[in-house]
């Protein structure tokens, strides 16, 4: 821990409407030691706090049998248990960003459709979307064939080590630009802005779209860099808005929606295929038993349940990661439990091998809005023992796994008075403080859009909070770093300072673009420990018709998959290199199981 004033405690951080901004924002904050196991599942969540990782006990993962120790048996439901039977067309189970583009499509498509959430509401807490071509991207250059497919697509297979469906991501890449165009369209009000840090009308404040890096910074290449972001994506100041909008055109359509109300056990029957769903209102002890001709799950990721994040994400458990999740029904119980996965699993449907564990590094000592100190800039980092460990010029998901290698965890960011001018040299990546501003951005500006934007004021109230450390000298601030080791420390940082003035990287090989030093007092270093787990994506294995396939690879009839329970989508780890893309497939996939469930496809 930091040595200096006392500041708001990351525990405190994590609390109340912090968590909150931050989960909006799409943030990978800094976390602490994580809370009791019981609180991630089984029993009710705070809903002020940022959730548990999967402490107790000892991980355990696959252990030779085939085993699921997290599946547990399949509900018996006798006909005497159900208090209600309908039926319909298309279920869709599940309200988030793939769920709700599934209703309005099946509906669109001319299906009689019933959807089912476990909230009191549709659940929206991502912002950003990573979408290539189509009408609304060609508003800022960026139409069909602004970026090569190839080079997109299979970089995308190298940061996933190729265990996700090449037909998942090409099929991606080849429609999200018109489910985009279709998307927004429900949102009448919705104001679409010319550049990036456009002043917004104030009649438009509320509900305006803008894009991401337009126009690019002049000192970003992205064709020159190993690890880059692509300038594709765009953001919402508020995406829960445009939800509801395009909710709203699938219950005008006859749309039946149920909140509070959760899937329970698929249907089906003497052949395996998918008939309809057992389904549970939070006020009833009966059943409902919805009879369908397809049955659509997009009931999100996992995060929130203990044994499934120990079994398909141990490294997680076994280093005391953090989650945080907004994912609750009315009573503060996660909703984001798997439960999607465990009917899949229960109907025969296999379930990826490769998981993805979403923990990208924001930097260090985030505020209240999520953001870290600096952003994970690519300054100096050094770990406890005051050594430099990597090449710092990383996106945010392969710094924290750099972070996990370190003693306890942690390392610091250091960087000097000189940082205003140097932050234009940094990637126009997410994350990454790369514009300098005089004065702060307006009140109403996107959560997403502060990420990459530092004031001299944002990095004294990180000061005067104990955020960040500040020091005259470089020998005074590391002292006030508890168990650094100062003289090695020292020798780093002169060894640092010395590549820097030669204008090559011979240790570590980082752009000689971000090479700086410490040179110019007073001296700054911000603690990074390890980030929070945003999700952990990994799903039913399906393909890019989000059909769901059995363990013997067949297709299973009648069921489909979209969202963060679908398969094929991430693996290893979450690339980076494509901001939003999970809540980008989300939508693109949600639109198509909508359709081919409609269609039965």
């Amino acid at each position: 821990m930091m040595k200096s004033k006392q500041g708001m405690s990351r525990r405190s951080f994590l609390s109340g409407a912090a968590v909150m901004g931050a989960a909006l924002a799409g943030a990978g904050l800094t976390g602490c030691a994580p809370k009791s196991a019981s609180e991630a599942t089984g029993s009710k969540a705070d809903s002020t706090s940022a959730g548990a990782g999967a402490a107790s006990g000892g991980t355990v993962g696959f252990d030779g049998t085939g085993a699921m120790p997290w599946l547990g048996e399949a509900p018996e439901i006798a006909d005497s248990d159900v208090a209600e039977e309908i039926d319909t067309d298309v279920v869709v189970v599940g309200l988030g960003c793939a769920g709700v583009p599934a209703a309005r499509a099946a509906v669109e498509a001319g299906a009689k459709v019933v959807c089912l959430e476990s909230s009191a509401k549709l659940n929206s807490a991502a912002s950003d979307m990573a979408i290539f071509g189509g009408q609304t991207q060609a508003t800022w250059g960026r139409g069909d064939g602004f970026l090569d497919k190839k080079m997109v697509v299979n970089m995308h297979m190298e940061e996933c080590s190729h265990h996700v469906s090449q037909s998942v991501i090409s099929r991606y890449y080849d429609e999200s630009g018109a489910a985009l165009d279709w998307f927004v369209a429900a949102s009448k009000n919705l104001y679409i802005a010319p550049e990036s840090y456009a002043e917004i009308p104030e009649e438009s404040q509320e509900n305006y779209m803008f894009p991401y890096m337009y126009p690019v910074p002049e000192t970003y290449d992205y064709t020159k860099e190993d690890l880059p972001c692509y300038p594709t994506s765009v953001g919402f100041s508020s995406l829960a808005t445009v939800m509801a909008d395009n909710l709203q055109v699938a219950v005008d359509g006859g749309a039946d929606v149920r909140y509070n109300t959760k899937g329970v056990k698929l249907i089906q029957d003497d052949s395996g295929a998918v008939t309809g769903i057992y389904a549970q209102s939070a006020d009833s002890d009966g059943y409902l038993k919805i009879n369908a001709k397809s049955v659509v799950l997009a009931t999100g990721d996992y995060l929130g349940n203990e044994e499934m994040m120990k079994f398909y994400a141990p490294e997680c458990v076994e280093n005391g990661i953090q989650i945080l999740s907004i994912d609750m029904d009315n009573e503060g119980n996660y909703t984001n439990i798997g439960e999607g996965h465990k009917m899949g699993a229960w109907a025969g449907a296999a379930i990826e091998q490769w998981h993805a564990p979403m923990i990208h590094h924001m930097g260090g000592g985030a505020g209240a809005d999520g953001r870290g100190v600096i952003g994970n800039n690519g300054f100096l980092w050094l770990n406890l023992r005051g050594k430099r460990f990597m090449n710092e010029d990383l996106p945010g998901q392969q710094l924290e796994n750099q972070v996990e290698l370190q003693p306890q965890r942690k390392a610091y960011q250091f960087f000097d008075s000189s940082w205003p001018e140097q932050l234009q040299y940094f990637p126009a990546a997410h994350g990454v403080a790369c514009f300098y501003r005089e004065e702060e951005l307006p009140a109403y500006t996107a959560s997403g859009l502060k990420i990459n934007v530092r004031t001299a004021a944002d990095i004294d109230a990180a000061v005067e909070e104990g955020r960040c450390l500040k020091a005259d000298t470089v020998e005074e601030l590391l002292g006030m770093i508890d168990g650094m080791d100062v003289e090695t420390a020292k020798t780093s940082i002169e060894r640092y300072n010395e590549l820097c003035a030669a204008g090559e990287d011979t240790d570590f090989f980082k752009s000689s673009q971000r090479l700086f030093g410490l040179v110019n007092g007073p001296f700054y270093a911000a603690e990074c420990g390890c980030a929070l787990t945003l999700g952990n994506l990994g799903g039913l294995e399906s393909d890019e018709e989000c059909r769901v396939y059995s363990t013997d690879r067949e297709v299973i009839p009648g069921l489909y998959v979209c969202g963060a329970t679908q398969g094929g989508r991430f693996a290893v780890q979450y690339p980076i290199s494509l901001k939003g893309l999970s809540a980008g497939m989300c939508m693109v996939y949600g639109k198509i199981a909508g359709e081919n469930a409609a269609a039965g496809v």
